[in-house]
């Protein structure tokens, strides 16, 4: 068993990039440090940073209920925080703080 890494369902990313690409755009991912999505309001310029634990992706979750997850809590909280960084925990709590200025 690999210590650290998660092994996280390619569908499962494709799956949140599809919720995004509904109200967003310019959707990108990266997995460099943590599985972090970042994409942009085209009307009014914001960006957001959308960061998942690798745990909670690697989990037992189907995709339709990621789909209503992301559907239904994920981009409610991102629409209502503009230009933050949200944060999915292992458990799926939601989070939400300041993005680093870049």
């Amino acid at each position: 068993m690999d210590s650290g890494k998660c092994e996280i369902d390619p569908i499962k990313i494709q799956t949140i990039r599809n919720c995004l690409e509904k109200q967003f755009t310019n959707v990108k991912f990266s997995q460099n440090i943590r599985p972090t999505f970042v994409f942009h309001n085209g009307v009014e310029k914001q960006s957001w940073h959308l960061v998942f634990n690798e745990q909670f992706l690697a989990g037992h979750m189907s995709i339709e209920e990621l789909q209503h997850f992301v559907e239904s809590k994920v981009i409610s909280k991102v629409l209502k925080n503009p230009g933050k960084r949200i944060q999915i925990s292992k458990l799926g709590d939601i989070t939400v703080e300041e993005k680093n200025p870049s």
